[in-house]
């Protein structure tokens, strides 16, 4: 009787256990990531007159389209550390000078993406440009990587205050 109850359970268990205790499943290769924004192609969703609250009504564009007259974006060829140094300077907005009577005191404010405001003097390096010289209505900067046009110059001047049709 003992060995029928055994054989029983046994037959109970086994198949439960493989349950409770899957093998791994081999992995499949990673798929390419979605565009941003995108939504799964087996993905449906019955409004009944309300739009989805996880999808994007307006869809932002993959790729940005290249504005008319501006020169190709650089890509930043140095680690984007935190602070100034993760800074190009396509990305920094000359906020304003505080200018001292000593020279050497003189400081520059610099807007970066997402509200962030940082302090530079002279010799201060950004991601792809140190700053040369500090006046009161400019500052000069140099760059240390290659430009995308080798007829660029090496050296960029940013106004505090770009007058009407001047690149900021």
């Amino acid at each position: 009787m003992c060995k029928k109850i055994f054989i029983l359970i046994a037959l109970f268990i086994l198949p439960l256990s493989s349950m409770a205790f899957p093998q791994a499943q081999p992995q499949k290769p990673p798929e390419e990531p979605l565009p941003v924004l995108a939504v799964p192609k087996d993905y449906r969703y019955t409004s009944r007159g309300r739009r989805d609250p996880f999808v994007n009504p307006i869809p932002k564009p993959v790729t940005p389209p290249a504005a008319a007259g501006r020169p190709p974006v650089a890509v930043p060829t140095c680690p984007q550390p935190q602070g100034l140094k993760g800074i190009m300077l396509s990305q920094a907005a000359i906020a304003g000078v505080v200018t001292a009577r000593d020279t050497s005191m003189t400081i520059v404010i610099i807007g970066a993406p997402g509200g962030k405001t940082y302090f530079a003097r002279v010799g201060d390096a950004l991601c792809d440009a140190v700053v040369k010289s500090i006046k009161l209505d400019a500052v000069a900067f140099v760059l240390t990587v290659p430009p995308v046009d080798p007829n660029a110059p090496r050296e960029i001047e940013r106004k505090v205050r770009p007058t009407p049709g001047e690149q900021k």
